[in-house]
């Protein structure tokens, strides 16, 4: 899988709530950092040093350099301003959004599935109706 990129399997439910195949598919996911350093502000690309948050690790993480065209791409027009101007040259952990010495913290985080990547796999038979969901967890601290 290329950086960013993660491959998701939900299992897919029938009648019953039997387990009667799987959706596949990949989802790519960006995450940018922004510190007020002196006079300027600073941008990091972010990788996931937390459980469960979404982003890649750090050994997959996005290249800095792509990190803004991806998330411009991702919020088009929406977002906040500096999401437009913005050059990332490095990346960091997410837990860095806890660090005391940072003032003017702010930050931004996509995800999107990747198109055409998705693949629905049956055991045996088409079933009448089936479903999947995507678990999301959301954490205040």
């Amino acid at each position: 899988t290329a950086p960013g990129m993660a491959s998701v399997t939900l299992p897919v439910t029938g009648e019953g709530n039997v387990r009667t195949g799987t959706f596949t598919f990949r989802m790519q996911a960006a995450g940018v950092l922004r510190h007020v350093l002196g006079d300027r502000a600073e941008y990091a690309g972010l990788y996931g040093d937390l459980q469960g948050n979404g982003l890649p690790p750090q050994t997959q993480v996005m290249p800095a350099g792509q990190t803004p065209g991806v998330l411009q791409t991702l919020f088009d027009s929406e977002g906040p301003v500096w999401l437009r101007e913005m050059t990332v040259s490095s990346v960091s952990g997410l837990s860095r959004f806890s660090d005391a010495a940072l003032r003017q913290v702010d930050g931004v985080y996509g995800a999107q599935t990747v198109a055409d990547s998705g693949e629905l796999r049956f055991k045996g038979a088409v079933p009448s109706r089936w479903h999947t969901s995507l678990a999301v967890s959301i954490e205040y601290r």
